[in-house]
């Protein structure tokens, strides 16, 4: 797996623990909906930090949070 789709699965997964939607998700996170949808499908290639970190902001979680994962342990 490689670092994009890393991501994507990564914000994916907290969205579904959070038991919320992507609109929800955006909205706490004060990212617009189509901006987490294009990352969610795949056609933004470049997600950069400041938007990871607004994500995590309004999930609730840090950022060091979102990388500790075990899906960016083998990436390619």
């Amino acid at each position: 797996m490689d670092l994009h789709r890393a991501v994507i699965e990564r914000i994916k997964d907290i969205i579904e623990l959070k038991g919320i939607t992507v609109n929800e998700a955006a909205v706490r996170s004060k990212v617009p909906p189509s901006t987490l949808k294009n990352i969610l499908y795949g056609n933004s290639r470049n997600v950069g930090i400041v938007t990871i970190k607004k994500l995590c902001d309004g999930l609730g979680i840090s950022v060091q949070e979102f990388f500790e994962d075990i899906i960016f342990e083998n990436l390619r």
